[in-house]
């Protein structure tokens, strides 16, 4: 193990107040090594800054770096100067002095921007998102602007503390048309929504979701792109989730879906209950259909029309609902289009053969993008450098 990424570990507890009195022991042990130590556990217990492990661990490798860069440039030797010879030594250093000021000068012009460079423009995502009316009428939800009440339809809609809340005294007949709103989430946003029915929904980033504001006395039915985590209220009636060219058909249950447009498949994965999934365009699909138990994900491909079952550990799939991001074995092309959307950023891989990388960490949603880039560099073969405000991944 890095001792340094252990270290870092222990001087996170100490922040979080965790740390036990083995491992304190352990960390009183290196820091009595060296005064830079008692430095760096100063810098990393600032009440200001109370630094979590990766940034910690950026402390140490700040540290090896600035110290080996004096130890390279500035090397220190003993030299015994005369008078006479003072002059000869610096007409022989001064040439040096001024190539290596000169060398430094365009290598700091020329290389990569610090991954740290990110922090301040890729922060991590918030609760926010656009509600469009069925007029087309468009309201902004976030933290500058959350006071929403107005009536729509049958429904009366609620914004409060980052929830999006309609309710109505009635359903609405057969025969009268429904009314739809549309809840869409940025790259670097979220939001969560409680339709009429009392079904709870949470979008991920860079998702939609439309749906009736009031429903029907015999069917639900909502429309998603991008990911959304439902949890629906029974209430004896079909619940439809349409997403591309299939449909979720539930009654009382807690699942996943991801089908963002830039995937090429569709996950349907199942903590509780059961779901039906059919298709209009895959015949076997649509006579059978194919049902899901609990720990199940059905994975569709939108090209060929397939559909796979297997079993998974849903907080894989879910923890994001809870501030996490949770890789297992991931492809770095899969880890790096989650990080894209949460923290809104760009990037383009150098080669394709660091898609095939592969990660497995739980991590904070609300670190620092440089943070997790460092870490990723540190467990797999991959280099990100930063060209013209894209992140390229060698």
């Amino acid at each position: 193990m890095d001792k340094q990424f252990y270290i870092s570990g222990l001087i996170a507890k100490v922040n979080r107040g965790t740390i036990s009195p083995e491992e304190r022991k352990v960390l009183d042990e290196w820091l009595k090594e060296s005064e830079e130590h008692y430095k760096i556990y100063e810098r990393a217990t600032d009440n200001k800054y109370l630094l979590a492990k990766l940034e910690v661990y950026q402390l140490f490798k700040k540290s090896s770096i600035k110290a080996s860069l004096e130890s390279e440039l500035f090397e220190s030797k003993t030299v015994w100067f005369v008078p006479k010879t003072m002059l000869r030594y610096a007409a022989i250093l001064v040439p040096f002095v001024i190539l290596a000021g000169i060398s430094w000068f365009y290598l700091k012009d020329f290389r990569s921007p610090p991954l740290s460079s990110l922090d301040s423009k890729h922060i991590p995502g918030s609760q926010k998102a656009t509600l469009v009316l069925s007029d087309g009428l468009i309201h902004e939800l976030d933290e500058d602007n959350l006071q929403v009440d107005i009536k729509e339809g049958e429904a009366r809609i609620v914004n409060q503390q980052n929830s999006l809340i309609y309710s109505t005294e009635e359903e609405i007949g057969e025969d009268q048309p429904l009314v739809h709103n549309e809840l869409i989430t940025p790259r670097g946003g979220g939001y969560t929504l409680q339709l009429a029915d009392g079904t709870i929904v949470t979008l991920n980033a860079g998702s939609s979701l439309r749906y009736p504001v009031s429903f029907t006395d015999s069917i639900r039915q909502v429309f998603l792109v991008g990911e959304a985590y439902f949890d629906v209220h029974h209430d004896g009636k079909p619940f439809i989730v349409s997403c591309d060219d299939i449909d979720v058909r539930v009654l009382g249950t807690s699942f996943n879906i991801s089908n963002y447009p830039d995937d090429p498949d569709v996950k349907t994965t199942l903590v509780e209950g059961k779901v039906k999934i059919t298709s209009s365009e895959n015949l076997q699909l649509a006579s059978e259909g194919k049902m899901l138990l609990p720990s199940d994900q059905a994975i569709f491909n939108k090209d060929n029309e397939s559909i796979e079952i297997i079993q998974v550990n849903t907080s894989q799939f879910t923890s994001w609902i809870q501030g996490k991001f949770e890789f297992k074995n991931s492809d770095l092309d899969q880890v790096m289009k989650k990080l894209a959307r949460w923290y809104d950023f760009e990037y383009r891989f150098e080669t394709n053969a660091a898609k095939d990388y592969h990660f497995t960490a739980r991590l904070n949603n609300d670190q620092s993008i440089s943070s997790i880039l460092e870490m990723l560099e540190m467990t797999t073969d991959v280099k990100f450098v930063i060209r013209d405000q894209i992140i390229v991944i060698l």
